[in-house]
């Protein structure tokens, strides 16, 4: 008979039914940098990972699910069903001419990972890919008149990831993986023009485009044992070749006249424009040192600059953590891990001549939950991001990061005395 935990199952069936309404519903970000290109792009790295800096080509282990490299999937035990997901809370503050505050928060991510033979592994779940959620106001002077007009741009949507991954064990030190996904998502965007000399003449353009479209990674790592007891060398990387996402707009202008009266102009459903997302590659290195500490480093490109666009830049993001790995000890803060990490985003896009890149730095602890091999991921990260030259904005961010990797055995046999 198979057994499985009352507690984990439990978990599944409520966030399974709270998903269709809650997961992802709400905007994740109030950048005005998420008008650009296909919006802030969300971190692929989540529980474990977001503390050691995002970092996760080349890293392993049997009692969390690694979502930047599906080769890692062949370490999780042959009995063992892992199942993980997390919320986060972002405090923002803009800095301009004057400084504004934004908190925003959302459920992160939710996946589950299991063997399906003692070589090969596998993963499905979802999470964003891109986050939409702006709202600012220009103004200008129409040519030959003192008459002002401003338009107020407000924009909302993103990308969702729905994926499935699968690990494959080649030899003792060496695994490849894959991963497929469906990408998904509406993009939002009003732009409200109004002249001053009369509020109640506005113009109002509404478009609603849906985007779908299919992504495919692949992956490696490679881990040899060192000569001292507890130590060990893994090299990983991934490859994403270039794709389209595809989809359709609907587009509508309406004109008011009054506070009460709206004239729609036009209403049209056409093709919405293709939107191309680059190549993308990366690679890593981790080191375990005697069971005691953990150091990894990850490298990223990837070729915006090839959309033909002189908004779009090539990207490239560097990020190093280091974990004192958890002792066997009847002390609990002993059996916790504690982890640090760096992260430098160059960006993919320009404003006014200047790229905006995004440094952080984050720290976080795994806090084993009694009698099990589950654990709750503690992260804060706070960094910096953009610029006050040329009239941009500034932002500086502080984020909690809650991540619950919940582990369980299933297809345990029963046994009766």
């Amino acid at each position: 008979m198979i057994k499985y935990s009352k507690t984990i199952y439990s978990i599944c069936v409520i966030v399974l039914l709270v998903l269709p309404t809650a997961l992802f519903s709400q905007n994740n970000t109030s950048s005005p940098y998420s008008v650009f290109g296909i919006g802030d792009l969300s971190n692929v790295a989540y529980g474990r990972n977001v503390a050691l800096g995002g970092t996760g080509y080349a890293l392993r282990g049997a009692n969390f699910l690694n979502l930047k490299n599906p080769a890692s999937l062949t370490s999780i035990d042959t009995l063992s069903f892992l199942f993980e997901t997390g919320v986060f809370l972002k405090y923002t503050q803009n800095t301009s001419e004057i400084n504004r505050y934004f908190p925003d928060g959302n459920l992160s991510h939710l996946t589950f990972g299991h063997r399906y033979t003692p070589w090969l592994m596998g993963n499905y779940g979802i999470m964003p890919l891109s986050d939409i959620g702006y709202h600012f106001r220009t103004i200008k002077t129409t040519e030959g008149e003192e008459s002002i007009i401003y338009t107020d741009w407000i924009g909302s949507g993103g990308f969702n990831k729905l994926f499935y991954g699968l690990g494959l064990k080649i030899s003792k030190n060496f695994s490849l993986g894959g991963e497929a996904a469906y990408i998904y998502g509406p993009l939002v965007q009003t732009r409200k023009t109004t002249a001053l000399v009369n509020p109640e003449n506005t113009t109002t353009y509404y478009a609603n485009s849906r985007y779908s479209g299919f992504t495919f990674k692949g992956g490696f790592q490679f881990s040899a044992n060192l000569g001292s007891k507890g130590s060990n060398l893994t090299l990983g990387g991934v490859f994403s070749p270039a794709q389209q996402l595809g989809g359709r707009s609907i587009v509508s202008i309406q004109q008011s006249y009054s506070s009460s009266v709206a004239v729609e102009v036009y209403n049209k459903e056409t093709r919405a424009d293709k939107i191309y997302l680059p190549m993308n590659y990366g690679g890593g290195a981790s080191l375990i040192w005697r069971s005691k500490f953990l150091l990894t480093a990850d490298y990223e490109f990837a070729p915006w600059s090839d959309n033909n666009s002189r908004e779009y830049i090539d990207q490239q993001i560097f990020s190093a953590g280091f974990e004192l790995l958890p002792k066997s000890s009847l002390k609990y803060f002993e059996r916790c891990s504690y982890r640090a990490g760096f992260r430098y985003d160059t960006g993919y896009f320009k404003s006014k001549g200047h790229t905006i890149d995004d440094m952080r730095f984050s720290i976080g602890a795994g806090f084993p939950m009694q009698k099990s091999r589950s654990t709750l991921n503690v992260s804060i990260e706070a960094g910096q991001r953009g610029t006050i030259s040329s009239g941009l904005i500034r932002e500086r961010y502080a984020k909690l990061n809650l991540a619950f990797s919940l582990h369980d055995y299933w297809f345990v046999k029963r046994k009766f005395d």
